[in-house]
């Protein structure tokens, strides 16, 4: 069976051979081509098959591509946000997603209740291409009026751990958020693909 890596482009596929990534599992094979279409996706998998990777190889594929054919001026926002639960954004994942971003040229910065204000104020100056945060912090972003702006530039949305928020009132706050997110990008004259990720939802 043909790779769906090989639908990446050529320079995601360089990094995964220089990290010894040769195939896809499962999960990756089935997600990615989805995602890749543009299709709103919810990913149920074990832990440790590489959720995170099916969600964001094929979105980082897809900024590389509008990064190419758009101008300066139009890529000046955040394009990936991540969603996740705060005791969720362990060492490892954000260790791995920085090392990805910058193997790939892609800026990486993470925004939640205990972010310093300098960070937040650089984070408003200069918007990062992804933007790691969680579900309360989303909230705050859209009374910041620079950080606002920014986020009319998203296109690609990740939730992680959908489990731990279906259900109980921080799920009904990003839904709101969500739709918040929904109003303000269809003002920049773009909608954007939602990706969910989970091990238990289902």
């Amino acid at each position: 069976m043909k790779s769906v890596f090989d639908l990446l482009d050529k320079r995601i596929r360089d990094f995964l051979t220089s990290n010894n990534i040769e195939s896809p599992t499962e999960p990756q094979q089935k997600a990615i081509p989805s995602i890749l279409s543009g299709h709103h996706v919810l990913l149920i998998a074990p832990t440790g098959l590489g959720k995170t990777e099916s969600a964001l190889l094929p979105v980082f594929h897809k900024h590389l591509t509008v990064q190419e054919s758009a101008s300066q001026t139009n890529l000046k926002g955040i394009s990936i946000l991540y969603i996740t639960p705060l005791r969720a954004l362990n060492r490892d994942m954000l260790r791995r997603t920085f090392d990805w971003g910058k193997q790939l040229g892609i800026s990486v910065a993470v925004r939640h209740g205990d972010t310093s204000e300098s960070e937040r104020a650089r984070q408003a100056r200069s918007p990062p291409d992804m933007l790691i945060t969680t579900p309360e912090t989303l909230q705050i972003l859209f009374t910041g009026k620079r950080i606002r702006k920014h986020l009319s530039s998203v296109r690609w949305v990740v939730i992680d751990e959908v489990h731990e928020l279906a259900g109980d009132e921080r799920g009904a706050q990003l839904t709101v958020g969500l739709e918040r997110l929904w109003e303000i990008t269809k003002e920049a004259g773009h909608e954007f693909q939602r990706i969910g990720l989970s091990a238990t939802v289902g």
